[in-house]
């Protein structure tokens, strides 16, 4: 017996009865930004839950204003914020229901489980020391595991729907469990003895979850694979025909498997390409009336370049330079006073060393939350300690001032060189002028119309990101050749 839950402050109780039930062809709904999945009306795009956290005021914002705005999908995962993600899609979700601005009937709740990290690897380790360990773990490298044993799955499901507050997960997904396969071929198994193995446990995962879903604490189950795309050659590869064939062997035609989730973007257009037992993977989610949800829309890795940002808007407009000097200039001056230090940085330095080189807006946030601020926390408590309360206060008010402004010089530098690609898009796919103003929603346009009945999961952690796609909901979608789209797209 576990002495502590690591979870426990992030459980709700109770959880709320129901799921997303079918759409009456009565009720009054808007025509655009929605499809029909199995009679259960779904928006085009989803709010994906990838990086945001319980306490941030600015992202509780964001989901309730997506929510209030017409989206009702939320993707989350149990490893996404170390478990604060559905902690705060439950939290959101119980003030909307208990006063009454939404139902829990038109909610469609996506989360995943197969992560062992963070909280979850002091679950494991606690349990291994007491000689209760899960099953099957896959210890990838240190500080990540991954397992889809029963054993874990039946206790992720649980601690999800804790945390999310809901008696019934409208769609569980196993999370990346191709982690088996990357680890197999690290150790140089044979690849068709690792496969073999590899659908092994998915077939005793689905087992499980038809149970689950017979219990009704699932409605539907699914995978969530980086390999869906990938050609059927490569060691890593998920086959989607062998899933679905495993489903239907364990509980016919009527099994739950019915959500697969994979990455899709303009330079990553493997889902469209890549072939398995002679059709694309949205061929075998038409046939097989499968739910597919689409992850990272705008965040492209591309071949020789690393990862691309999909991300400009025409009329974009670098800040002034000389309010970024003037700011900096002012940031330094709150360092003069201080004792002497030839080790101390400021916001100022570390900016004019690695301003150049950072390429986007995410790899910015990673050196902001793993570098910069812990340095700039430093000068705050010296600041604090030598000139007192207020002037560590002022000089928190111009780094919040600040580092907008950095943030925002990077974004415009690094959507400079997609200018092109936005052009020839809206020459091409919207000749009649109706295209989005950013190349971020015009992408998230032309998957919706590639995927017809589908989702595009979205990182909405800021209101301007929700008001970003918003169009979604107001304006019909182009008509795009699949063969056509993508950077391995005919070109006609």
């Amino acid at each position: 017996m576990i002495s502590k839950d690591p979870f426990q402050t992030l459980y709700r109780e109770p959880l709320h009865q129901g799921r997303k039930e079918k759409f009456s062809s009565g009720k009054k709904g808007g025509e655009f930004g929605y499809f029909l999945f199995r009679e259960i009306r779904l928006s085009r795009i989803a709010f994906g839950g990838y990086r945001i956290g319980l306490e941030d005021q600015e992202h509780k914002e964001a989901l309730q204003f997506a929510l209030h705005s017409g989206v009702n999908v939320i993707d989350v995962s149990a490893n996404y914020g170390d478990g604060e993600a559905e902690s705060l899609v439950g939290k959101v979700l119980d003030e909307n229901f208990k006063k009454r601005h939404l139902h829990r009937k038109e909610i469609f709740l996506v989360t995943k489980a197969g992560y062992i990290q963070g909280r979850n690897m002091k679950l494991v380790e606690s349990k291994e020391k007491e000689k209760d360990q899960f099953p099957e773990i896959t210890y990838y490298q240190p500080g990540c595991y991954h397992c889809i044993s029963p054993e874990f799955l039946e206790d992720q499901l649980e601690r999800s729907r804790k945390r999310l507050g809901l008696s019934t997960i409208d769609a569980f997904l196993l999370h990346n469990p191709e982690y088996f396969l990357s680890h197999s071929e690290k150790k140089g198994v044979p690849k068709e003895e690792a496969q073999a193995e590899y659908y092994r446990r998915i077939k005793e995962a689905f087992q499980f979850l038809e149970k689950a879903r017979k219990e009704g604490k699932i409605q539907f189950y699914g995978i969530s694979s980086n390999t869906f795309p990938l050609s059927e050659e490569e060691y890593t590869h998920t086959s989607l025909s062998k899933c679905l064939q495993i489903a239907e062997k364990i509980a016919g035609k009527e099994n739950g498997f019915a959500v697969i989730q994979f990455p899709a973007n303009w330079y990553e257009d493997g889902f469209l390409r890549n072939r398995s037992q002679g059709k694309t993977l949205l061929e075998i989610c038409s046939n097989f009336d499968l739910l597919p949800l689409i992850n990272r829309p705008l965040n492209s890795f591309q071949a020789g370049k690393g990862m691309v940002r999909l991300s400009y808007t025409h009329q974009s407009q670098a800040p002034d330079q000389s309010k970024i000097l003037q700011i900096l200039e002012l940031e330094s001056s709150f360092l003069e006073p201080l004792s002497p230090n030839p080790n101390r940085n400021s916001l100022s330095k570390l900016w004019q060393i690695y301003g150049e080189k950072v390429r986007s807006e995410e790899q910015f946030q990673v050196l902001l939350q793993k570098s910069w601020i812990p340095i700039l926390r430093g000068i705050i408590d010296e600041i604090y300690s030598e000139k007192g309360k207020e002037s560590a206060e002022e000089y928190l008010r111009v780094l919040n001032t600040a580092l907008p402004l950095l943030e925002e010089q990077i974004r415009i530098r690094s959507s400079e060189n997609l200018s092109g690609l936005y052009e020839s898009l809206v020459s091409k796919y919207h000749p009649n002028g109706n295209a989005p103003e950013s190349l971020s929603s015009l992408m998230v346009f032309h998957l919706a119309s590639l995927l017809e009945k589908g989702v595009v999961l979205l990182g909405m952690r800021k209101r301007k990101y929700v008001r970003d796609i918003l169009p979604i909901f107001k304006n019909g979608l182009p008509e795009i050749p699949r063969s056509e789209w993508g950077e391995n797209g005919i070109r006609s």
